[in-house]
């Protein structure tokens, strides 16, 4: 028997197959669970995209979330932090840093007006820890504070 649908059940239902216009749609309340079984036959990969509507929870080795960085197993950091005169430095508990972004959630008016945007400094990287200073527009941001939400990747 054949069939061309967008989703579809194949080997007598043990299989549900999502095709390239097909969507897989969980409503508030279901979830989609690993009841126990566990697979490491080595890297799982992915291509496409995935949305998530609500929270992801992603955990592994001893609860630390993972990714892996060309072959080495990557981690994350993020948070939120005041930018005191402009600049902050934060330490990720990282031991490189890889990547660093910021966003600005809160930028109070200083100096040379507000905070618009967060640059990343690299020079603490090979440390784990990071720097952003603050730009109000193409300027240096000299306020009393401004929040960043940030974001770092790295082993």
């Amino acid at each position: 028997m054949s069939y061309n649908t967008p989703v579809r059940l194949l080997q007598n239902g043990s299989v549900l197959e999502v095709g390239p216009s097909g969507t897989v749609s969980v409503l508030a309340g279901g979830s989609i669970q690993n009841a126990g079984a566990v697979s490491n036959s080595g890297p799982q990969t992915f291509s496409g995209s995935v949305t998530v509507s609500g929270s992801l929870s992603v955990t592994g080795p001893l609860g630390a979330p993972n990714i892996t960085l060309g072959g080495t197993i990557g981690r994350w950091a993020f948070g939120t932090a005041g930018l005191a005169s402009g600049v902050g430095t934060i330490a990720t508990g990282l031991t490189t840093v890889v990547f660093a972004s910021a966003n600005v959630i809160s930028g109070v008016q200083g100096g040379a007006g507000s905070m618009s945007s967060a640059v990343y400094d690299e020079s603490l990287r090979a440390s784990g820890s990071i720097i952003f200073r603050g730009l109000a527009g193409t300027l240096a941001f000299t306020g009393s504070n401004g929040t960043i939400a940030w974001l770092a990747i790295g082993v």
